[in-house]
């Protein structure tokens, strides 16, 4: 079994869905899952002993780009879930690894967010201006929001952090709204809150 492979098919799954959040200070994200923003939240640069991954993170390298390491794992070739785990790193995004599922991307469960991202705070070098969080198991599942030079925003990372030190000194405010739309832009969920 290719973890890896599953991952990446259920990520694609939910590729083009579209995510508004309306937040109790008025503020409003507006965010669409990106296929080829999957190689980064899943965790793969960080994994910079397997040889692919280093030229990935090289920002002059202009060939191994996020659609070449999804080409690698959809051929099942140089990155499989047995590459990964064999990574020295790979304790690093063990966490992230383990909880990366669509549900958590898609949980209605996102009921805060911090705003104004403060990443010195969280000893973090996250670009983020919000971070949607889940309180589950022992800890929190972050997913980060930027926003590109375009004024777009962008999910820049997902993570677990078993404590509380992205949330702490942060300005955290309710999400009040969820609207999900489908790949063709059917609204296929709203949750108040």
């Amino acid at each position: 079994m290719n973890l890896l492979l599953e991952k990446y098919n259920e990520y694609k799954s939910i590729n083009n869905y579209r995510m508004i959040y309306e937040l109790d200070n008025d503020d409003i994200i507006d965010v669409k899952f990106d296929k080829n923003n999957f190689p980064h939240l899943i965790g793969l640069h960080k994994l910079i002993d397997i040889p692919v991954i280093r030229q990935f993170n090289d920002m002059s390298n202009k060939t191994v780009s996020a659609k070449y390491i999804i080409s690698k794992i959809k051929k099942e070739h140089l990155l499989t879930d047995y590459t990964i785990r064999n990574s020295t790193y790979f304790s690093n995004i063990e966490d992230r690894y383990t909880n990366f599922n669509r549900n958590n991307f898609l949980s209605l469960s996102y009921s805060d967010a911090i705003v104004d991202f403060n990443p010195n705070l969280a000893g973090s070098s996250l670009k983020s201006d919000y971070i949607l969080f889940d309180k589950c198991k022992l800890g929190y599942n972050h997913m980060c929001i930027a926003t590109d030079k375009s004024c777009n925003n962008y999910i820049e990372s997902f993570f677990y952090e078993p404590s509380d030190k992205y949330l702490n000194k942060q300005k955290i405010v309710k999400v009040n709204k969820i609207i999900i739309f489908d790949s063709a832009g059917n609204e296929i969920i709203v949750d108040e809150f």
